[in-house]
């Protein structure tokens, strides 16, 4: 958690621009009540995010020694995700049939998750010197 790279912040950049499109089209398709079309985007929306996540995390790895570079994008999914959420609400953005509640659970459900993503972090990082794998130090 240590660095702010390149990677880190193109896949930033790239999903805040998913997040809004996702809220913008989510909102817009339970307005139109088109309910059962809302799935659909939101696994499109996933599997982009994840994508995106995976690629840019492949090539932070490859440039970036540290041993668990999957926490650090998977606390700014979180910080980011929710912040836009929570932003679309305030703003008024969303349509009648949404509820800031369901942004709310998802941030507390997601937090857990989040908690013990960083515990496990805090556990594999004993296999590492200053966050540097050991088997890249001592090859």
């Amino acid at each position: 958690m240590k660095t702010i790279t390149k990677n880190l912040i193109a896949f930033t950049f790239g999903l805040v621009v998913l997040t809004i499109a996702f809220r913008f089209s989510l909102s817009s398709m339970l307005q139109n009540r088109l309910f059962s079309t809302v799935w659909i985007v939101a696994v499109i929306y996933g599997i982009l995010v994840f994508t995106i996540g995976w690629i840019f995390g492949k090539k932070d790895k490859m440039n970036l020694p540290l041993y668990d570079v999957g926490f650090r994008f998977h606390l700014v999914t979180y910080i980011f995700c929710n912040l836009i959420g929570e932003l679309w609400f305030l703003i008024g953005l969303q349509s009648e049939y949404e509820n800031v509640r369901t942004v709310h659970l998802t941030a507390v459900f997601w937090g857990l998750g989040l908690l013990f993503h960083f515990i496990i972090y805090l556990i594999t990082r004993k296999n590492a010197i200053k966050g540097i794998k050991k088997s890249e130090i001592f090859e």
